[in-house]
């Protein structure tokens, strides 16, 4: 039987991650990808069977990863506002690593929901408690100030995601402008996020 190289699965699944983000799930050939990956289709279905399964191993550590970080939130010793601080850092790391991973998302999400919405249930392996029931909790129990918990969540999302989704906008406003604009490591958008959060969940500032 014919041993797989492990440089030419890496070749692959870096050639599926770009043809992924480029085209979506449902938008991807495997032809496109065995293209990419400078190999025949063939060898590409040996390595893979079938584009789900390759979609699977490119992206399910990743978002993995992310409901991992969403744990936080159920995390009941420390308050809901240690909580959506955290989760924050968290979805701004994982943004910096998986940049294009906001657009990604929308796109398979309008192309097809219910499917999009199955894969992702199957890579979650426990349903932990939401932010938005958090919120509502906390909003009830008086420990953060009475606000509409969808709007907030609205708010963070984009304050979190938007950067990274319209970076090659900002960049180019930047540039037009003569401005040098720099973020390492995110720390202006992290405090910008944090500022958000006091804000709007800390009591004595209102």
């Amino acid at each position: 039987m014919k041993l797989k190289d492990q440089n030419t699965e890496s070749t692959i699944l870096e050639a599926a991650r770009f043809i992924f983000m480029e085209k979506g799930l449902y938008g991807a050939r495997m032809q496109d990808i065995a293209n990419k990956a400078g190999i025949n289709k063939a060898l590409l279905h040996y390595y893979f069977r079938n584009k789900e399964r390759l979609f699977d191993e490119v992206f399910g550590g990743a978002l993995s990863r992310y409901f991992k970080n969403m744990d936080i939130i159920s995390d009941e010793s420390i308050s809901i506002k240690e909580r959506i601080l955290t989760y924050s850092d968290r979805f701004i790391k994982f943004l910096s690593d998986y940049p294009q991973m906001s657009i990604f998302l929308i796109k398979e999400i309008s192309s097809n929901e219910e499917l999009f919405h199955a894969k992702v249930k199957g890579l979650k392996k426990n349903e932990k408690q939401s932010i938005l029931n958090v919120l509502i909790e906390g909003i009830q129990s008086g420990e953060i100030p009475d606000q509409d918990p969808v709007i907030f969540l609205m708010n963070l999302q984009s304050l979190c995601a938007y950067p990274f989704v319209a970076s090659p906008i900002f960049n180019a406003i930047c540039q037009n402008s003569g401005i040098q604009w720099t973020d390492e490591q995110h720390a202006k958008l992290l405090y910008s996020v944090h500022e958000f959060i006091h804000f709007k969940l800390s009591k004595s500032d209102l």
